[in-house]
């Protein structure tokens, strides 16, 4: 992914939706999900406005959405912008924080050492 594309909290559910099932319409996507259909639909074009996803239009009133992101890519792109914004771009500053903070076990912390040992 060349350029971060932003998601809102709002969008976000939409797109797990399209990552876990491809090629859906839009009753197939909001199905099941809370809120108005009209913002829903609003939520959807936004996606589609960003480059998230791309609608391809089937007859006069439906179109199909698929992701044009995937979810490792969005995840890469969010874990990078998250770590340089609150921890000016260290790695080891997060990490760092999270065992100060005892929200990583010494279990987890040893895999963590045994990844890196790997690498």
């Amino acid at each position: 992914m060349k350029k971060h594309i932003q998601i809102t909290d709002a969008e976000l559910p939409i797109m797990k939706v399209l990552w876990e099932k491809d090629d859906l319409t839009s009753p197939e996507i909001f199905a099941g999900m809370d809120g108005n259909k009209s913002t829903l639909k609003t939520l959807l074009q936004r996606l589609v406005s960003k480059g998230a996803i791309k609608a391809i239009k089937i007859n006069s009133r439906t179109y199909r959405y698929s992701p044009i992101i995937t979810r490792g890519e969005y995840t890469n792109a969010s874990s990078r912008s998250f770590i340089q914004k609150v921890f000016d771009g260290s790695a080891e500053k997060m990490l760092l924080n999270f065992v100060k903070e005892d929200k990583i076990n010494r279990e987890d912390l040893q895999k963590l050492l045994d990844m890196i040992e790997e690498e």
